[in-house]
């Protein structure tokens, strides 16, 4: 099957559409944007990790690693120090106010991606997954 360059386009337009309602949903709902709740379940899940670690475990640039933290870090919710033993690397470290805030997310996260995904079967969720893998996995070889 070959598509044309202006399909192919939709499609990676209709997939930026969705990425931006979730992500626009996902903060109204939550309060916390999806990029800093991730950040937040990262730290959750590994506890403290250097901040260039946590940047590219997330695959987000530096100056937006940088920016996300710093608002939290702001809020209380997160940590960030100077590693005493190699003093370029920054440690970031999830609050109690921070796993709270994980907390309170949850059951609303989890809400919103059950209404999201309500209308697909099993089997249809286990085929969008591997698509999305497989354009994931094609796109990382051009990089």
């Amino acid at each position: 099957m070959h598509m044309s360059c202006q399909e192919m386009k939709q499609i990676f337009l209709m997939i930026k559409n969705i990425d931006r309602h979730v992500t626009q949903h996902f903060e109204k709902r939550t309060g916390i944007s999806l990029t800093r709740y991730e950040i937040l379940y990262k730290l959750f899940e590994r506890g403290r990790l250097c901040q260039m670690k946590l940047q590219h475990e997330l695959k987000i640039d530096q100056a937006a690693i940088t920016r996300h933290l710093k608002i939290l870090e702001e809020k209380g919710l997160v940590t960030r120090n100077r590693n005493e033993e190699n003093n370029r690397e920054v440690l970031v470290q999830i609050t109690d106010a921070g796993n709270d805030i994980l907390k309170d997310c949850y059951l609303d996260k989890k809400r919103f991606m059950d209404e999201l995904f309500a209308e697909f079967t099993e089997e249809e969720m286990k085929q969008l997954q591997l698509l999305i893998k497989k354009l994931d996995r094609d796109a990382e070889k051009l990089t």
